[in-house]
């Protein structure tokens, strides 16, 4: 018997901890006009960004992810006599939460003697990752099952997660402010910066220009991030130069010696996100059994 993780492809990890542990990767649908793709598998967010580019009145979707998948990668570690740890995007982002959670009590009905726990990260990308990270060291230190659980579900409900958006008229074109707002946003170089706030995001404070903006986010990390001796997460969209300088900044200026930084933003984000943005995720609050290790 052993415990399997699952997560979606909003969590965002690097190719160091893809190579070392097992885990699956459920993709999400982005659909660009008719087309449905499935993200990490035959979408990139180079595709997503060239739609946006060349599509003035369309503009990519997400769906939840299938339920039949969430079967399928759940029941097939059943099968084998596995446990299953299900970590899933913020359940105020996304419905495939609540279906996990529904999916998992039919499996459970026919496997009995197993354990499926669907953990709410309240997160997304890089934030997800470090929550999975933990579980999967946790596991590694053959820890019980219900430790990892308490631990991650524990991680979850003290992420921080901040973004410096790069790109405000993407956002409009998402519908997420008013093209009116984002054209005067635009000329006035304004620099939003939103946060999750219990598993929802929401715009944390609106800077003039990136070079202030920047300043406020490693002010924010400075304050907010109390215990240092933590592995922090970053991920950028199209803004590696970002990332490289605020890497050199929290190792110079917080100490900061574990990094996880996936290579580039997946699909989806994209989609939620655009170009020329920068993330960072970290918890507030440690559990006795944190391991700052990495990979």
């Amino acid at each position: 018997m052993a415990i399997k993780f699952i997560v979606d492809s909003m969590c965002d990890t690097n190719s160091d901890i893809l190579n070392r542990y097992d885990f699956d990767i459920l993709p999400f649908p982005v659909t660009l006009d008719n087309k449905t793709y499935f993200d990490g598998i035959n979408i990139t967010p180079e595709m997503v960004v060239d739609f946006v580019n060349n599509n003035s009145k369309l503009f990519p979707k997400t769906a939840q992810i299938q339920p039949l998948d969430i079967t399928n990668t759940i029941e097939k570690h059943l099968k084998n006599g596995d446990d299953v740890i299900y970590l899933v995007l913020s359940s105020k982002l996304s419905g495939t939460y609540q279906t996990a959670r529904l999916l998992a009590q039919d499996l459970l009905e026919q496997y009995p003697d197993r354990k499926v726990a669907i953990v709410d990260s309240l997160s997304a990308t890089t934030g997800s990752a470090l929550i999975l990270y933990q579980g999967l060291k946790l596991n590694k230190l053959n820890r019980p099952y219900e430790e990892i659980v308490e631990t991650m579900t524990f991680l979850a409900h003290h992420a921080q997660i901040f973004f410096m958006v790069g790109d405000i008229k993407w956002l409009a074109q998402g519908g997420r402010i008013s093209r009116n707002a984002a054209m005067l946003g635009d000329m006035l170089k304004i620099v939003p910066i939103l946060y999750f706030k219990d598993g929802e995001i929401l715009v944390y404070e609106k800077i003039r220009g990136q070079k202030k903006a920047l300043k406020t986010l490693f002010a924010i990390v400075e304050e907010k991030m109390t215990n240092r001796e933590q592995v922090l997460g970053m991920i950028q969209s199209t803004a590696l130069d970002l990332q490289d300088r605020a890497k050199k900044y929290f190792e110079k200026e917080l100490g900061i010696k574990n990094f996880l930084l996936p290579e580039k933003a997946g699909s989806t984000l994209t989609v939620h996100i655009g170009t020329n943005c920068l993330g960072i995720m970290f918890f507030d609050q440690l559990p006795d059994n944190y391991v700052n290790v990495i990979p």
